[in-house]
C-alpha cells in the first residue's frame, strides 16, 4: 500500500466520521430470547469491530427471534479466549484461524464454522513525535501488540519481514492489550507504536498525535471466523446453525441499510460518536464474506502466513481439516 493511499483512506474515515452529528449510544451486548430459547457463550473482542458480523447478530435482535440467547464474553487475548473454549468456559469462538491450525496440530478438535471477516483488522498506529516515516525507523524501538500469537502480533511481523527487518532482534515488541490499555501505552509513551484497531484507531488519530504507519485493508486473510469444537457442535447442531444464519441475515440487513446498522451497534457501548460509529460500521461490513465462506486459495494464503511470521511450522492441515461449510445458510444462486 502507498503512502498517499494510506492517506486517503484514512482522511476519507476521518471525512466520513465528520458528516454525521456527533452523539454517543451505549447499550448491553447480549441479546435475550424467550421460553424455551438456546443458551450460546460466544467469546468476542468487544473492544474493536473486527467481529461485526457476530455483534450485528445480537445487536439487531435477529438471533433472539431465532431462538437464541446470547451471552456475549468479552475477550482480549486470542490464546486465553482459544484455551477457555477447549476448557468448556464458552461455546463460540469469534477469532482468526491460526487459533484453530494451532488447536488441531496439537489434537484438539476445533474447527472454522463460518466466516465472519476475510481482512486484516489491524493498523500500525505511531507517535507523530517519535519522527517515524516508515516501518524501516522502528529498528530498535519498543512497539506494542494486543499479546503474542494473536492477529496483531502476525500482522506487526508481516509488516516487519516485508521491509527486512527481523521482528525477533530488530523490534522490542510488549504486550499493549487492547482498548484502553493499549491507548494509554501509546499516550503514555511507553512505546512508539502500537497494533490497534477500530475504533481505537480512529480515537487515537483525531488526537492529531497519531498517524497510521502501516496498514493492508485489503489483503485477503481469515481475521474473524466462527470456531467451536467438533463434539459440541455435534451436539448442537441446531444452534450452531441459527447461529451462523443469523451473522449471514444481520449482516445483509446491515449492509442494505449502514445507518440501521450504526443504530444496532450502539448497543455495543462504544464510547465514540454516531460520526465515528457510522464511519468504522460501514468500513467494517466491507470485509465480512458475504456468504460468511472463504475459496481455498484465501485459507491457504492465510496459513502460510503464519508459517512465514513464526506461528505455525509445516506440514499444514488440509482447508477441509480445518474449515466445515456445512451448517451455513446455502450459498446465493449464481
Amino acid at each position: 500500500m502507498t503512502d498517499s493511499y494510506r492517506s486517503i483512506r484514512v482522511t476519507a474515515l476521518l471525512a466520513a466520521a465528520a458528516t454525521v452529528l456527533a452523539a454517543c449510544g451505549s447499550g448491553s451486548g447480549s441479546s435475550a430470547g424467550g421460553g424455551g430459547a438456546k443458551a450460546l457463550r460466544v467469546e468476542l473482542f468487544c473492544s474493536g469491530v473486527a467481529p461485526i458480523a457476530a455483534e450485528l447478530a445480537i445487536d439487531s435482535g435477529i438471533a433472539a427471534k431465532k431462538g437464541l440467547k446470547i451471552k456475549q464474553l468479552c475477550v482480549s487475548s486470542g490464546s486465553a479466549a482459544t484455551q477457555a473454549l477447549i476448557g468448556g468456559s464458552a461455546d463460540v469462538f469469534m477469532g482468526d484461524v491460526g487459533h484453530v491450525i494451532l488447536a488441531r496440530k496439537k489434537g484438539v478438535k476445533l474447527r472454522a464454522y463460518g466466516v465472519a471477516n476475510d481482512r486484516f483488522s489491524y493498523e500500525l498506529v505511531a507517535r507523530k513525535d517519535a519522527g517515524l516515516t516508515s516501518v524501516r525507523d522502528l529498528k530498535g524501538k519498543k512497539v506494542a501488540i494486543t499479546a503474542p500469537g494473536t492477529l496483531s502480533d502476525t500482522e506487526l511481523k508481516k509488516a516487519a519481514l516485508d521491509v527486512g527487518l527481523n521482528p525477533k532482534t530488530d523490534l522490542t515488541v510488549i504486550n499493549g492489550g487492547a482498548g484502553a490499555t493499549m491507548q494509554a501505552a501509546l499516550g503514555g509513551g511507553r512505546v512508539v507504536a502500537g497494533m490497534t484497531s477500530q475504533p481505537d484507531s480512529l480515537q487515537l488519530l483525531k488526537t492529531g498525535k497519531f498517524q497510521v504507519l502501516w496498514q493492508e485493508p485489503d489483503y485477503q486473510y481469515v481475521d474473524i471466523l466462527a470456531m467451536a469444537k467438533q463434539d459440541w457442535v455435534a451436539k448442537h447442531q441446531d444452534t450452531m446453525r441459527a447461529f451462523l444464519a443469523s451473522m449471514s441475515e444481520a449482516s445483509a440487513q446491515a449492509k442494505a441499510d449502514p445507518a440501521q446498522a450504526t443504530t444496532w451497534m450502539k448497543k455495543q457501548g462504544y464510547k465514540i460518536s454516531d460520526a465515528d460509529l457510522a464511519a468504522i460500521v460501514k468500513e467494517g461490513l466491507q470485509s465480512v464474506p458475504a456468504d460468511l465462506r472463504v475459496t481455498d486459495q484465501v485459507a491457504n494464503s492465510s496459513a502460510d502466513l503464519l508459517v512465514r511470521t513464526g506461528l505455525l511450522t509445516k506440514p499444514l492441515l488440509p482447508t477441509q481439516d480445518v474449515y466445515d461449510y456445512s451448517l451455513l445458510p446455502a450459498k446465493p444462486a449464481g
